[in-house]
């Protein structure tokens, strides 16, 4: 019997080969400039599925890529010539609301997350976007506008199931594989197939937060005001702030559609009664804002306030993530330089960090960028020619020009996976993940994703001996 014949009849899921109907849709992910093609996609129903095709994958010595979300910049939920496990069908989301725990699966994405545990008026730190996967943001550690208050992603994270490269199924937490479960929270998808998550769940209910608009001119003197504003908030405030040409978005009136300007979202968590007070010093700075949308809405109606552009799988994105310890005026001015000389497809946004993420709220994570206080996007998105390097040159030269401030970039934000960047991603815990990768999977099957390698724990050991 034909083994990919041999494969379909052990699982309860599908299999797709090249060859096969509904292949070609199957392989891409939520970024049209990534254009791979697996050897075989098993699209897995269960944590049954995943180990059967973890082993036909080791068993012919091909890698393995983990789709979740689908969302990863550098498209990690797609490869060439290896396996692609599709988690996608994986959907299940259980909420204990009196324990106020959960368990959910890795095909989940945020927006059924946030609402299944809003229900309960519960939530965990997640990020803006609804349709971003679970599991891949968490295990690469994961911020988002509730950070602030109860830290990263992976600091509500109390337990996984895991898919082995050996195809054997474990529960990891904090008192059955307390390194692995370091390595887990912050340490991205090397180290297995994460089949379930369990989270502690915090109370979210009404928040108070939209956009505060101002013309790109002022935004010289917005951005030091919004950054002032926020160190002197307490960890209930968060802001994101956005220097685009406008999309055409509910998010904004129609008459600022396609306008290059700056958009502060600033979100008070706290009692509604004090937003105003909250929101002030931003309201009567040294520039008027253009439209003020700030009102209480529900956190699901928040979460949806960005939009998603339309025909995401046909829009080519490069975006990459830095993470500063400050955000000085000189920092400012040299990225507000490059928005000004860059085309209608180059965007900034700059995310509020700070707070419970610095204090470790669940103990030690893989995830090394504590002290961080900002984090700054470089966005490129485009439609049309992938091969059109203009886009990408002005992000690249973007990234590149904060180096000399950066603590190091995100690893959920690589545009491309570049040994030397996922070193960069993991700053000082890169030899301990390194060790680690060595013991769970020492051929390195899991290599799609911000890969550690774990020959570098051997070089890193060496190192030490001489």
């Amino acid at each position: 019997m034909d083994t990919v014949d041999r494969l379909r009849r052990q699982i309860s899921g599908t299999v797709l080969t090249p060859a096969d109907a509904g292949f070609e849709a199957a392989r891409r992910v939520r970024n049209a400039r990534i254009d791979r093609r697996p050897a075989l996609i098993v699209g897995c129903r269960d944590a049954a599925d995943v180990a059967a095709g973890v082993r036909y994958a080791r068993e012919r010595g091909l890698p393995v890529a983990v789709r979740g979300g689908g969302a990863h910049v550098a498209g990690s939920g797609t490869c060439e010539g290896g396996v692609l496990l599709d988690l996608g069908a994986m959907s299940g989301i259980e909420i204990e609301p009196d324990a106020r725990r959960a368990t959910v699966e890795p095909g989940v994405c945020w927006g059924a997350f946030d609402a299944a545990a809003q229900r309960y008026g519960l939530a965990v730190p997640g990020p803006r976007i609804p349709s971003v996967g679970v599991a891949g943001h968490t295990l690469g550690g994961g911020v988002g506008d509730l950070s602030r208050q109860f830290g990263l992603t992976c600091d509500s994270a109390t337990c996984f199931d895991m898919v082995t490269a050996q195809g054997k199924s474990l529960r990891v937490s904090a008192d059955t594989e307390p390194e692995l479960f370091w390595g887990l929270r912050g340490g991205g998808g090397n180290f297995g197939v994460v089949t379930r998550i369990g989270f502690r769940l915090h109370p979210v209910e009404r928040v108070v937060a939209g956009p505060l608009v101002f013309p790109l001119q002022a935004a010289h003197r917005i951005l030091p005001l919004a950054r002032d504003w926020l160190e002197a908030a307490p960890d209930e405030a968060s802001l994101i702030a956005l220097v685009w040409t406008a999309p055409p978005a509910r998010l904004l009136p129609e008459a600022l559609h396609l306008e290059r300007c700056v958009v502060l979202i600033p979100t008070w968590f706290g009692d509604p009664a004090h937003a105003d007070a909250v929101f002030a010093p931003l309201r009567s700075g040294p520039q008027a804002p253009v439209y003020d949308g700030i009102r209480p809405m529900s956190y699901l109606a928040y979460h949806r306030l960005l939009p998603e552009p339309p025909n995401v799988r046909q829009q080519h994105v490069y975006n990459r993530g830095e993470m500063l310890a400050e955000l000085t005026d000189a920092t400012l001015e040299r990225l507000l330089d490059r928005f000004q000389r860059a085309g209608p497809n180059f965007s900034l946004v700059f995310g509020a960090l700070g707070g419970a993420i610095a204090r470790e709220p669940a103990g030690p994570t893989a995830y090394p960028h504590r002290a961080a206080r900002w984090f700054v996007e470089i966005c490129a998105q485009w439609f049309g020619d992938p091969r059109d390097t203009r886009h990408r040159a002005e992000a690249e030269a973007g990234w590149r020009s904060l180096q000399a401030v950066s603590q190091g970039p995100y690893g959920n934000l690589l545009p491309d996976p570049e040994p030397e960047w996922a070193r960069a991603a993991y700053g000082a815990n890169y030899a301990r993940l390194a060790r680690l990768k060595r013991e769970w999977d020492p051929d390195n099957l899991f290599r799609f994703n911000v890969n550690v390698r774990p020959e570098a724990a051997v070089e890193s050991a060496k190192e030490k001996v001489s």
